[in-house]
């Protein structure tokens, strides 16, 4: 699953990344490892971006094609 499937509000791990690119390096980068709890903070509307919260308080929104690439496994 991705976190493009995931309902606002749901919790989940990351699990790993369905692709290895300029993106996925960057979000490892910023802490977004395998293994990091995140939570779905909301949509933007006309399928924006996404919004996330993960670690103490990052947040972060990621473009719906892009967040497909964000493998997780849903916790809550």
């Amino acid at each position: 699953m991705n976190i493009a499937e995931l309902p606002i509000g749901a919790m989940a791990i990351i699990v790993g990344f369905g692709i290895v690119n300029e993106f996925t390096e960057r979000l490892q980068e910023l802490g977004l490892t395998p293994g990091t709890t995140l939570k779905i903070i909301r949509r933007a509307p006309f399928k924006g971006p996404l919004e996330i919260t993960y670690g103490q308080s990052s947040r972060l929104a990621v473009r719906p094609n892009e967040s497909t690439a964000i493998l997780v496994k849903q916790i809550g």
